[in-house]
């Protein structure tokens, strides 16, 4: 019987419904709560589940789009075995599950149910769920949730439902921003029109992005890209946008997901801040989208494959299926920030900058040591404020002592906290002490350091030249720093410096032993794992 195209278009309609009421209602409940325990064995044996309707039923058929998963497992695979290890803690475990993360990607490239347990693995006990993964980590889900309907339901399943499922997820994350900024004025459009993005080079530059560039550059640099901010804006807000309409053609979709990867990179030249997996996952995609074959993904693209997306994407939005991140504030040009810094045993001095703090390399390039400063904290990462008032004073204050100190007063909040204090002091000696001794900081030999797999907080210069592991080093000095930059003059300004604490180490000669540390970083969370 020939499937007319009303028919073509319910069975994707039912496919996408059928997958995301899975992905929110099993794969991803269970990937929670198999993250959190980090069990990966228990996660072995959910995973064998579906084995035993494999001998019964027949494979789906995802096509190219089975190549893009391939993809993303290899690269989180790179990014899992590859980080630091934490050196707190014991090697022997961490080695292990570096190891069966990469035994499981290679079982899940031929056997998706493989995909639960390394995801149990990569979200749980190597810590992977955090922001910058998340996107090609819904991918997967999504993915392993039409994999197991498809199953069950069989050949009703489309590979078109596949396409618009993970267009979907991919493209939310970019929706989802723009709702955000569109709530921030008192007009849906007061971002567009009032922010003054260039206020964020500025801020990045101050934090420790580029700082190889010379001040008098970058100012230059500020000087001429100001003029575009609004153009900027609208059209970041185009690009956030179009995933809305996106399918309304193939072309339209991979233009698309070619753009957001651009945006991406322009980001990550603006901020420091690289999302460079969700531009590898969403070139990956617009390949294989690229390879599909017209017959078999017609309903995937028109009118009705854009009203299916949009209901998805919206829902997403409103946190009722995945929860992409709320992106949206105000530029200022002010940052409040803490820096540690090394001496090492022959007197020399270096910046530890978050790079060498791999496996925490997000939490040192973000806000982290707040809680050892009893100063207010008047902005989020990189000057960032939720309150335009708040951002104009900030810029007109032109780095006026007295004006920060009154608006720190007002809007600020002091983040003081001993235990926290206490408890980062500890790991910082411990980590240190057991580097001096000779514990190796990650699984790669000096020599191949250069595959490790890339950061995304690119705060990886300041004052001083970064330190990385040249000598033992014998004191660790924390500081806090607030620096402007004047909007007026395009003067970078250091306002404040002085040191919060100072850790006095035993060099190898004369202590090889480790201090102990309860538990591993007071800059990781737990680790969790939502929708």
């Amino acid at each position: 019987m020939e499937i007319t195209p009303l028919q073509s278009s319910l069975d994707t309609a039912v496919t996408v419904l059928a997958v995301v009421v899975c992905y929110r209602f099993t794969v991803s409940p269970a990937v929670r709560a198999l993250a959190q325990r980090s069990r990966a064995l228990r996660a072995v044996i959910y995973a064998a589940v579906p084995a035993v309707l494999l001998a019964f039923r027949p494979l789906p058929e995802p096509g190219p789009l089975r190549w893009v998963v391939v993809f993303v497992v290899t690269l989180l695979t790179w990014q899992g075995i590859t980080s630091d290890y934490d050196v707190t803690q014991p090697l022997g475990p961490q080695r292990h599950d570096k190891l069966l993360l990469l035994l499981l990607a290679a079982a899940s490239c031929l056997w998706t149910p493989a995909l639960l347990p390394w995801l149990a693995v990569y979200c749980g006990k190597l810590r992977g769920w955090r922001h910058h993964a998340m996107m090609p980590l819904r991918l997967l889900k999504a993915y392993l949730a039409w994999f197991l309907v498809a199953l069950l339901i069989g050949p009703r399943m489309s590979a078109s439902g596949l396409l618009l499922v993970l267009g979907c997820v991919s493209l939310s994350h970019y929706v989802k921003p723009t709702w955000s900024k569109a709530r921030l004025g008192p007009r849906p459009w007061s971002w567009a029109w009032h922010n003054r993005t260039h206020y964020l080079v500025a801020s990045a530059y101050s934090w420790g992005w580029a700082r190889f560039l010379r001040a008098d550059t970058v100012s230059r640099v500020l000087r001429g890209v100001r003029i575009v901010d609004r153009p900027a804006n609208f059209l970041t807000v185009a690009i956030e946008l179009v995933g809305l309409v996106a399918f309304l053609d193939r072309r339209l979709l991979i233009a698309a997901l070619i753009a957001t990867a651009l945006f991406n990179l322009a980001v990550a030249l603006a901020s420091g801040i690289l999302f460079w997996e969700n531009i590898c996952a969403n070139i990956a995609l617009a390949i294989a989208i690229v390879l599909l074959p017209n017959q078999g993904y017609e309903t995937a693209f028109g009118w009705t494959a854009v009203l299916i997306a949009s209901v998805v994407i919206l829902l997403s939005v409103a946190d009722l299926l995945w929860q992409p991140w709320h992106l949206g504030w105000w530029d200022s040009p002010f940052t409040a920030r803490i820096h540690w810094q090394v001496e090492t045993v022959s007197g020399a001095e270096f910046g530890l900058y978050n790079n060498y703090m791999c496996p925490y390399e997000r939490e040192f390039g973000r806000v982290l040591g707040y809680f050892l400063t009893t100063e207010p904290i008047v902005h989020g990462h990189l000057g960032i404020v939720w309150d335009q008032q708040l951002r104009d004073r900030l810029a007109q204050s032109n780095g006026d002592p007295d004006e920060l100190r009154t608006l720190k007063e007002t809007y600020g909040r002091a983040q003081t906290d001993q235990a926290q204090a206490h408890e980062h002091i500890a790991f910082l000696t411990t980590m240190f002490t057991r580097l001096n001794a000779g514990t190796p900081k990650g699984p790669l030999p000096p020599s191949l350091r250069h595959l490790k797999a890339p950061g995304g907080q690119l705060y990886y210069w300041g004052d001083l030249p970064p330190y990385r592991g040249e000598e033992p080093v014998r004191r660790i000095t924390i500081r806090y720093q607030e620096r402007c930059y004047r909007p007026g003059t395009g003067d970078f300004v250091l306002l404040t410096d002085h040191t919060v604490e100072e850790i006095e180490l035993l060099t190898p000669s004369t202590d090889r032993r480790s201090t102990p540390c309860a538990r591993s970083s007071s800059t990781a969370e737990p680790t969790s794992e939502s929708s």
